[in-house]
């Protein structure tokens, strides 16, 4: 019986040995969390150097559109992402014509516009402020060139009309507005709609590369 109690405890490593691989084991083990708990955070530092200019980009437009409609939402106008969305009912009518509610809504675009194109740092960030008028696209009924000539010259009227609400703008700013027609797929929602879209400049562009330098090196 002694014999063989002997042999088991014989079988047996040393204590110290297995304790140090254990805590070798633990140390490559911390190092590895380690190494990947930074990659995930440069990961996340990098994701916030890409998307803070233009998030911020944004919320300057959409502290200035609160500013002219109001804090409260507003029926048929909506913003996102740098985007003014307009029902087309409410600036023109079937025949192309003005509605009643047109001007004042065209007027209060072009304080928007005029408020950002007169600040030098918002102005540098803004390539064009392009206007388009949409037409349906299904997938199926292909528009004709008649047609859509008809959208883009509702596009170039809208622009020619809030550009007359406020006379700086024409005077000063025409060149950054465009005015284009461009198909909407049914599944993204009616056509029936202007929309009033604030380009980023290459300076937003330089100013996210600059952000990114350091994640190169």
């Amino acid at each position: 019986m002694t014999a063989k109690s002997s042999s088991w405890r014989s079988s047996v490593p040393p204590a110290g040995p297995v304790i140090s691989f254990l805590l070798i084991g633990l140390v490559l083990l911390s190092a590895l969390l380690y190494y990947r708990s930074v990659k995930i955070q440069r990961f996340l530092e990098l994701a916030l150097a890409l998307s803070q200019p233009r998030n911020e980009f944004a919320k300057r437009i959409g502290r200035i559109f609160e500013n002219v409609f109001g804090s409260q939402s507003v029926e048929g106008i909506r913003i996102k992402a740098g985007t003014i969305i307009v029902n087309r009912s409410l600036l023109l009518s079937r025949k192309g014509t003005l509605t009643p509610t047109g001007p004042m809504v065209l007027k209060k675009l072009g304080r928007i516009f005029l408020t950002l194109l007169r600040d030098e740092r918002m102005r540098s960030e803004i390539n064009h402020i392009l206007i388009v008028a949409r037409f349906p696209h299904d997938g199926m009924q292909i528009v004709t060139l008649t047609e859509r000539m008809d959208v883009q010259l509702t596009a170039g009227f809208v622009q020619e009309t809030l550009l007359r609400t406020e006379p700086e703008l024409a005077r000063s700013f025409a060149p950054y507005f465009l005015s284009a027609a461009q198909a909407l797929n049914l599944q993204e929602g009616s056509a029936d709609r202007v929309d009033f879209i604030i380009v980023p400049s290459e300076y937003l562009h330089i100013e996210v590369l600059e952000k990114l330098e350091k994640y190169t090196n």
